[in-house]
């Protein structure tokens, strides 16, 4: 980044000219050119969350989530390495936390290291992290090659439904549908799956889509199935995409 390269190069004519300039002088200017490389890199961080999380309310597909991430990372010729070695030493930081998680889950900038990201999930839930409420209710779901549990996963989808998170919305919904943690509650699921999909989330429009088509927990109506099918595929989700091609 430019300010890196620009403080680096700026510390070396500090280093040239000491001769020329008291200490004291010296101290300030070094303390604002690592203050502004840390303003710099907490702000990464802090964008690259964001991305992650505003794709997550969308209904994105995992995969798609962590391209925009890597895209976001090479058009500003960012060095993974770098971010990696920043994200290690600033885990005091609940975004740094998460993302560090998630750089071990999918092996960004190191290898893949899936104990770790869930420990590191965990920690962020701990901060109140909310995008690491919602990987770690995911992973409550379905595993991944870690720890089910499914209370826990209802208990994080009923908090970040409760405080109106689109894609907290449709993973309530999805754990009423298919009694994780909670009895199953096919009404429950609609009313959810609808107010998310209202909300514009591809993967709740796609499960109401679901519902109308087969008629569970709301009257069915192919109609608007395929109302919300489209709706689902105009974002990009594939499922949606393969269902309108059997539909049509």
């Amino acid at each position: 980044m430019h300010s890196v390269n620009n403080s680096d190069n700026s510390l070396t004519q500090f280093i040239q000219n000491s001769y020329k300039i008291d200490i004291k002088e010296i101290e300030p200017t070094i303390q604002n050119i690592n203050k502004s490389i840390y303003e710099d890199y907490s702000t990464l961080i802090n964008e690259l969350v964001d991305i992650y999380f505003k794709a997550a309310n969308k209904g994105k597909e995992e995969d798609i989530r962590k391209q925009q991430i890597l895209d976001y990372i090479n058009t500003y010729e960012l060095n993974l390495q770098e971010i990696y070695n920043w994200l290690l030493n600033t885990q005091n930081d609940s975004n740094s936390t998460f993302l560090l998680g998630y750089f071990y889950f999918y092996g960004v900038g190191t290898k893949i290291n899936k104990q770790k990201a869930f420990e590191l999930y965990k920690k962020a839930v701990e901060l109140e992290h909310i995008a690491a409420q919602l990987v770690l209710a995911d992973i409550y779901v379905h595993g991944k090659g870690l720890e089910k549990n499914h209370n826990n996963a209802f208990y994080l989808a009923n908090k970040l439904a409760e405080e109106e998170h689109l894609a907290g919305i449709n993973m309530l919904g999805y754990c009423y549908g298919c009694g994780v943690g909670t009895d199953i509650n096919m009404e429950k699921a609609s009313e959810l799956y609808k107010k998310a999909a209202n909300l514009g989330n591809s993967i709740a429009q796609y499960n109401i889509a679901l519902l109308y088509e087969y008629g569970k927990g709301i009257e069915q109506d192919l109609d608007q199935a395929i109302y919300w099918y489209k709706k689902s595929a105009e974002q990009g989700y594939q499922y949606s995409q393969k269902k309108l091609e059997i539909l049509n």
